[in-house]
């Protein structure tokens, strides 16, 4: 039995909020005792995820700001999970960035892989089994990948453990 990804009480950095929509999930998830820090990087979505999601949530800090910019969320410490969902070809370099300067050692990492995001021309079996290499040559122990088809074409995602 494969433990739960994200759960009770956890802290959770999540990077691409857009919205707010799945990281409002996340809140529900991680309870009165977690903690979701949400970055996004769009100035005009972000007013959107803090005017939907985080004024109304006690368990919810957003950021403005660069997924790039590790050093701006270590302020409120480690965390369980780094959730990345952005849509960049550099996406697996900021996850491991992020997790790097922000997870806890053994933390989980979700990576939403949008394949066309990184590579148009690729097939996206290809770009899912090439940024898995990335995480396990940084370390990661990877778990799973799913695809996402129908849902969202030609993306996956991959759920990884950090070896601390």
């Amino acid at each position: 039995m494969e433990p739960d990804i994200i759960k009770q009480g956890d802290r959770v950095l999540y990077l691409g909020t857009s919205t707010g929509t799945t990281p409002s999930h996340v809140s529900d998830i991680v309870g009165a005792k977690g903690l979701v820090i949400g970055v996004e990087s769009s100035a005009r979505v972000g007013r959107e995820f803090v005017e939907k999601v985080a004024k109304r949530r006690k368990n919810v800090i957003p950021f403005i700001a660069d997924a790039r910019s590790t050093e701006k969320f270590g302020a409120l410490g480690r965390t369980d999970v780094v959730y990345c969902d952005i849509a960049q070809p550099d996406q697996t370099e900021i996850a491991i960035a992020n997790c790097t300067s922000n997870l806890k050692p053994g933390g989980r990492l979700l990576l939403i892989v949008k394949a066309r995001s990184i590579d148009v021309v690729r097939n996206p079996r290809d770009v899912f089994r090439a940024e898995q290499a990335k995480l396990e040559k940084a370390g990661f122990q990877v778990d799973r990948i799913v695809e996402l088809s129908p849902f969202d074409k030609d993306h996956a995602i991959i759920s990884a453990r950090s070896r601390a």
